[in-house]
């Protein structure tokens, strides 16, 4: 597929590093020379320098035969003007956009992007998904990754194993036998800056692994303290920022559990003042959240949520690690940059939400429409979640998953067949027509993947 790609920021790196590895013909747009070469570097891809929404920038990146626009610029502006040029001039039949401010997504005015008015295909709106990943994170304190597949009939968990695990150095095989109604299966294992992914069962969990697994959905509380994990969701919240993702937080917060206790610190005082008149069910104190006076304000006790959503990465670090100092039992940041990931492990914060992997995880999603249904980045950039349909025309149906030829770093985690219900992946299991499946894929064998679900060679 021939792609124009507007951006080579942090999502449009993170999105090239994904379809160049799947024979995509990609040309990256950006204002910026050195993010061109940085890319062009990095990826097989090919840069043009230029402002996306010129024409005459996009005739030079061959938007006239691109099957798909992804602009995924700081400028929702620029974004829009992208596809809308795309489309008016060359036809493109695909047109995927970022936008990030609230006000073109209003509910008075979204009719704009609908019934053609302005021709984008599929809208990405970050501040929406990375405000729900965060309210997952408070609502699942004893996981630093959640997500949800099949309906919300499966979920995968990031676990971090630490010294209360009870199932530490013992085989993955014998979970069956210690836990016998108990449907989880490990898909990953991240062991420091390795990889692991278990396909004998002989393989065994350490201190300090970081483990991606997949349970049945009305499983997950026991499947946390299988793991070691016991905590439950803090009724006393409190969120550092009340720009338009606290904002969000603190209503989806108010609307599961009213009697939850909200408060945000905003050192900006007309945001601050903003946010007072539109959440009347929260208290809203004017300061700086690393200031310990301010964070001591708040209420920041033991047995409570602190939540970082700021626009600086620095910020809710260092105010999360504030708020565990004060006794806090739950912190989840919100970090852009990658190489701050490490870090966050280093300093046992206990969740992180990555606001680029969600934008690449929805853009995936929708690009790979089809067999495949949905995509979940893994933060640590070591693969994806994702879930598929088994088709009748694929060379896997009807065989047991002993026998499908996998690759050796893809992994099954569930199956959900036409009875609604979940199975965990066994070797005698038989993949039929419909069945749903949540595995885990490195970046490299997603094409690999796609093939075996494909259509079989003697299908006709």
């Amino acid at each position: 597929m021939k792609i124009v790609l507007c951006g080579a920021g942090r999502v449009g790196i993170s999105i090239a590093e994904h379809l160049a590895t799947e024979d995509n013909d990609i040309t990256v747009i950006d204002s910026n020379n050195e993010s061109i070469q940085k890319i062009t570097e990095l990826y097989d891809v090919r840069g043009v320098h230029g402002i996306a929404s010129h024409p005459n920038v996009l005739s030079d990146a061959g938007i006239s035969e691109a099957e798909m626009i992804i602009a995924v610029t700081e400028s929702d502006e620029i974004n829009i003007i992208a596809c809308q040029i795309s489309n008016l001039i060359y036809n493109t039949p695909t047109k995927i956009a970022r936008i990030r401010s609230r006000e073109y997504l209003n509910e008075n005015f979204i009719e704009i992007f609908q019934d053609g008015k302005i021709p984008i295909d599929h809208i990405i709106s970050p501040e929406e998904e990375v405000a729900s990943a965060l309210v997952k994170q408070w609502r699942t304190p004893g996981a630093f990754d959640v997500a949800e597949f099949c309906q919300s009939s499966v979920t995968m968990l990031g676990i971090l194993c630490n010294e209360d695990c009870p199932i530490l150095d013992t085989p993955l095989r014998q979970l069956i036998d210690l836990f016998p109604d108990l449907n989880a299966t490990v898909m990953a294992i991240i062991r420091e800056t390795n990889l692991i992914v278990p396909r004998t069962g002989d393989d065994v969990l350490k201190v300090n692994d970081r483990i991606y697994l997949a349970c049945p959905t009305e499983q997950i509380e026991r499947t946390l303290t299988a793991f070691g994990h016991s905590e439950i969701a803090a009724r006393n919240v409190t969120i550092s920022g009340a720009g338009n993702i606290g904002l969000i937080i603190g209503e989806m917060i108010h609307n599961i559990s009213s009697e939850t206790k909200l408060t945000f610190i905003e050192l900006d005082k007309e945001i601050a003042r903003t946010a007072a008149e539109k959440l009347e069910f929260a208290s809203i104190i004017s300061g700086d959240t690393l200031d310990p006076e301010i964070i001591k304000e708040a209420r920041v006790v033991n047995g409570s949520s602190f939540i970082a959503a700021t626009n600086h990465d620095e910020v809710n670090i260092l105010s999360s690690l504030l708020a565990k100092r004060s006794g806090a039992s739950h912190t989840v940041a919100l970090i852009n940059q990658p190489a701050f990931f490490p870090l966050v492990n280093s300093l046992e914060l206990e969740a992180v939400v990555s606001p680029p992997v969600i934008t690449v995880s929805s853009i995936l999603q929708y690009i790979r429409k089809g067999q495949i249904e949905a995509v979940h980045s893994i933060i640590e950039e070591f693969g994806e979640v994702i879930s598929v349909e088994a088709l009748e025309t694929s060379p896997i149906i009807g065989k047991p998953l002993k026998e499908i030829k996998l690759p050796k770093d893809v992994s099954i985690g569930a199956l959900i067949k036409k009875d609604k219900k979940f199975y965990p992946p066994r070797g005698v299991t038989i993949i039929e027509p419909g069945d749903k499946l949540v595995i885990f894929v490195p970046v490299k064998s997603i094409k690999k993947v796609q093939e075996l679900l494909s259509v079989r060679l003697d299908y006709y």
